[in-house]
């Protein structure tokens, strides 16, 4: 087939990629032998070495897949021993230097009134959430300052990396600050930055506190104002990840940040190199979610190919940032967001690539020097038509990626978003556009900045009603026992043999390569 043809070699790079994922989850099916990671590794480099030798072919694959167990018995063994050091409930437990990452949370207990005060944190590859009393005339936490904490950890998550609880004890030097976080610590500057932002991009929302609780959710992932409800509700109706940072609101900065570019006639070989680091900058502001980082990582693959004098491909920069992601830390297999937001995005790039030389019956041969304001109603139509059958198109794809993820982790098989996303994606795109902008003009302009703000809120309501209509529907969400392999795989194939189906027998002259208008 001319797909296979024509992506040999990014199919490759996903089949490292896979081998990797592999190796990562079958090394974590046995953490009983974890502390042997040396031995493994060693015999590993031994054996191909002797392999590479005698001129054997083929060891790409293995060898990635060795990796990706090694790297996960390394990972799996530094979170046991951050846990025995920490075991028993009595004897001495060695303090730990914890960096504070964020969610700084202060309150009074009830029993005795005393100040309490929380904090996020990493122990090795361990993620932690810090318990610990603090006197009322001592600082909070902040973000980039490391503390020395003594205490207990809560071994009762069920799963191996959800983040544990470190429970200070009550002495008045279980717990002391080491460092502070300096003015141009990282840290410190992107916090901020964060938070100067989120209070600019509620400018003129006074009269609706919830929409600028949702415009900072979508532009910043600011998601501590969106109650539970409403959360339970966008996860009814399948559209959670249009009000949390994920990879579509990277990716539209990307496209934003690209086009402003292209109007400025920045050279393409220069623009990758001004487009990613502000890209990684708002990852960063954002607080450099797993799913966040993966699009911003791709975007920068795609954005400097040009630079590099290569032409930009989807496939294989999804499998170059899957072998990052989950080879530096192995411990993601286990972050269901991190799974889902790889699963969608390799379902939408695969029908990318699948399509790519497909056209619908709306298309039509067109110059492409005509600008929108000289085409006729029916070259405008015919444009919007091929628009949204795309749309339609790529939710389509991330739908059916995505549902036996949700099947087995949230027991929900979600329709409702199958057509919503379709409306929520443009509304999403319009919305991160118009509350970028009042963010950016609120530095020059005030007023300004508050009529784009309200803008931007428009597209956030109508987001937030389409939801509702969509969860209020009785076949939007349907609970599910979860799914177990031989029906998720079943799922695909039937999909896959219904897209070769489609291949085979629709008129060959719909597929021809799809005119774009400038």
């Amino acid at each position: 087939m001319p797909f296979f043809r024509e992506n040999r070699d990014a199919l490759h790079l996903a089949a490292m990629a896979a081998a990797l994922v592999a190796g990562v989850r079958l090394a974590f099916a046995f953490p009983e032998v974890a502390g042997l990671w040396h031995v493994f590794a060693y015999t590993a480099v031994m054996a191909f070495l002797a392999a590479w030798g005698y001129g054997v072919r083929g060891l790409c694959l293995p060898a990635v897949f060795v990796f990706g167990m090694i790297s996960a018995f390394r990972t799996d063994n530094a979170r046991m021993q951050v846990i025995d050091r920490n075991a028993g409930l009595h004897g001495r437990r060695p303090p730990l230097v914890l960096s504070v990452e964020g969610g700084v949370t202060e309150w009074w207990r009830k029993r005795d009134g005393a100040r309490c005060v929380s904090f996020m944190s990493h122990a090795g590859p361990l993620p932690l959430r810090v318990v610990m009393p603090l006197r009322e005339d001592r600082a909070l936490p902040k973000v980039g300052e490391k503390w020395r904490c003594s205490g207990f950890i809560s071994n009762r998550e069920t799963r191996r990396f959800s983040p544990h609880t470190l429970w200070v004890a009550a002495a008045s030097n279980s717990a002391e600050r080491v460092a502070c976080a300096g003015a141009l610590s990282p840290a410190a500057v992107y916090a901020a930055w964060s938070d100067e932002l989120a209070r600019r991009a509620g400018i003129g929302l006074d009269w609706c506190g919830e929409l600028a609780d949702f415009n900072r959710a979508i532009l910043l992932g600011r998601r501590g104002g969106l109650s539970r409800e409403r959360r339970e509700m966008f996860a009814a109706a399948g559209t959670i990840h249009v009000f949390a940072i994920s990879g579509l609101h990277v990716m539209v900065v990307a496209w934003l940040i690209s086009g402003l570019l292209r109007r400025f006639d920045v050279p393409l070989r220069a623009q990758g190199l001004v487009a990613v680091p502000l890209l990684v900058a708002y990852t960063m502001l954002t607080g450099a979610r797993p799913s966040a980082v993966r699009a911003a990582f791709m975007a920068s693959l795609c954005l400097l190919a040009p630079t590099a004098g290569r032409r930009p491909d989807s496939l294989a920069a999804w499998s170059v940032t899957a072998m990052a992601v989950y080879g530096l830390r192995p411990e993601n297999v286990f972050d269901v967001g991190c799974t889902l937001s790889f699963a969608v995005m390799l379902g939408i790039v695969l029908w990318s690539n699948a399509v790519r030389h497909m056209t619908s019956p709306f298309t039509f041969t067109a110059d492409k020097t005509i600008g929108w304001h000289r085409r006729s109603w029916r070259e405008k139509g015919a444009s919007l038509a091929a628009d949204l059958l795309q749309s339609l198109c790529i939710s389509v794809a991330a739908w059916v990626v995505s549902v036996p993820v949700t099947a087995c982790v949230f027991r929900r098989f979600t329709v409702g978003g199958l057509l919503a996303n379709v409306v929520l994606m443009a509304c999403a795109g319009k919305m991160v556009k118009a509350g970028a902008a009042g963010v950016a003009a609120s530095f020059l302009c005030v007023p300004l900045g508050a009529v784009l703000n309200n803008a931007a809120a428009c597209f956030t309501g109508a987001m937030v009603r389409i939801s509702e209509w969509t969860a209020s529907l009785p076949w939007a969400s349907v609970e599910v026992k979860p799914w177990g392999i031989w029906t998720c795989i079943a799922w695909y194939a039937a999909w896959l043999a219904a897209f070769a189906m489609l291949c085979q027998f629709w008129p060959s002259h719909v597929f021809r390569s799809r005119q774009t208008f400038s």
